[in-house]
């Protein structure tokens, strides 16, 4: 119990903040070398709610370039279009922090009459960043607690449709130093128990067991990430199962 509780109260001080700093470089190198081809963060058909009354919309975000193709900001008051505004061609200057719309169009909504204003480049400001609206999807595992508390917030006020993946590494900074317990737990009731064959037969026994968690934990994980299941359901459900299980070997071992 005691070696159990030192691998849980380590597996979670290491998870929370320890391991994130080490993510960025690993998912970076993943990307890059072995996952080519595959895009590590949204690129098109990007919406967001970016404050309590503005809504944006890019078709086609360019992350070398930041710059966006058939870009749109609606503005809305109690629960009412107020404006419009639309521009073929977004693009973020880092020089000066503006963005330059081009073949810009803004509609102010009227009670009798509309008003529509176009101008062929218009240099405004914003209050977003067009790197932040579509952050890296693995962005949440190179954030320490505070930090990824503070961005899920964030996303779900943007309206990201990442939420639930981001949700899942959140749950899992709490439920692995449990697994870790629990794997340790189950670690000790097979050792503990004699079987003709000697160690050997534990020892395969501890290993089909690790290996069975961890393919349960991937399934329900991707299962959350995928679809509308719950990533707090995903990330506890193999824990449950196989403390379950723990107290059951715990208790043979004993006898």
């Amino acid at each position: 119990m005691i070696g159990a509780t030192i691998v849980c109260v380590g597996a979670f001080f290491l998870g929370m903040y320890l391991a994130p700093m080490a993510s960025l470089g690993f998912n970076e190198f993943s990307f890059k070398y072995l996952k080519k081809g595959k895009q590590d963060r949204e690129k098109a058909n990007v919406y967001r709610q970016i404050n309590e009354n503005d809504y944006i919309y890019v078709s086609y975000f360019n992350v070398t370039e930041k710059s966006g193709s058939n870009f749109t900001l609606e503005h809305f008051e109690d629960q009412k279009l107020k404006y419009k505004l639309s521009a073929n061609r977004i693009k973020y200057n880092v020089e000066d922090s503006t963005y330059s719309l081009f073949q810009y169009k803004k509609r102010i909504i009227g009670e009798n009459n509309d008003i529509i204003e176009s101008q062929q480049k218009l240099d405004t400001v914003f209050s977003f960043d067009l790197d932040d609206l579509t952050p890296v999807k693995y962005i949440a595992e190179t954030l320490n607690l505070p930090e990824l508390n503070k961005f899920i917030a964030r996303e779900k006020d943007k309206g990201s449709n990442l939420i639930n993946r981001y949700e899942v590494v959140r749950y899992k900074r709490w439920s692995l130093p449990v697994s870790a317990y629990i794997l340790t737990i189950i670690a000790v009731a097979v050792s503990s128990i004699k079987r003709r064959g000697g160690m050997g037969v534990n020892l395969a026994i501890g290993i089909a067991i690790g290996m069975v968690f961890i393919f349960f934990d991937k399934i329900f994980g991707t299962l959350a990430e995928q679809s509308d299941f719950s990533p707090f359901v995903a990330t506890w459900a193999p824990n449950i199962v196989f403390a379950i299980l723990a107290i059951y070997l715990l208790r043979n071992a004993k006898r």
